[in-house]
């Protein structure tokens, strides 16, 4: 399953290879990658009035969700695919509290899993 989400994070044409995999009761629900499409659930508008144009890979997963799911989010760096720092941004922990995510597991710079619970 996680070589599933590595194929995913690295072919995703964008500059951070993350992927986040939506958990419901031990089992997958979704693996989802960062994308160049948005969701309105998730649209978002910069300080200079842009709006962004992409999900980050914990919001493409989040769509999926359930309260009591949970949540892990890797990142995969760009020349030997090793798990490296992938810690949700502020946005993706407030939404992730918002649908009722009940943990969040990140590997940390050396690849090692982290948890937080919400």
């Amino acid at each position: 399953m996680y070589y599933k989400a590595e194929q995913k994070a690295v072919n995703n044409g964008r500059t951070y290879h993350l992927a986040a995999i939506l958990r419901r009761n031990g089992r997958v629900v979704k693996i989802g990658e960062n994308t160049d499409k948005t969701h309105p659930r998730f649209k978002r508008q910069y300080e200079d009035g842009t709006w962004a144009s992409h999900m980050h890979a914990e919001m493409n997963v989040l769509r999926f969700s359930e309260p009591g799911d949970v949540v892990e989010v890797i990142r995969f760096s760009k020349c030997d695919h090793t798990w490296t720092m992938a810690k949700p941004c502020e946005l993706c922990m407030q939404h992730m509290k918002e649908s009722g995510i009940k943990q969040v597991r990140y590997t940390n710079w050396n690849g090692e899993w982290e948890q937080i619970d919400l």
